[in-house]
């Protein structure tokens, strides 16, 4: 039979392996991301996230807490007014 703290110890680099795995932006070639730009910014499926591009490579980036990616404008700002989640009243700004 294995220790309790043999076990704890498993789960905790368990626990530290995903985080630190999460914790960076995963980045990859992407053909939304033009070739020829640098932090050009586009949508995410997730609407707190969106993606940074650098000559047609995409690196995942979160926005602050809080807010979505509104694809209009192109940065973050607060749900009601970025319109991405279908499920939150969209009042947009001009």
């Amino acid at each position: 039979m294995k220790s309790p703290l043999a076990l704890l110890i498993v789960l905790l680099l368990a626990v530290i392996a995903l985080f630190g795995t999460t914790a960076q932006a995963a980045c990859g070639p992407n053909p939304r991301c033009p070739a020829d730009a640098s932090n050009y910014l586009l949508p995410h499926p997730d609407c707190t996230q969106y993606y940074l591009c650098n000559q047609g490579t995409a690196c995942e980036q979160s926005c602050p807490p809080g807010q979505h990616f509104n694809a209009y404008h192109r940065q973050c700002e607060a749900p009601e007014t970025a319109c991405c989640d279908i499920f939150v009243p969209c009042n947009p700004t001009v």
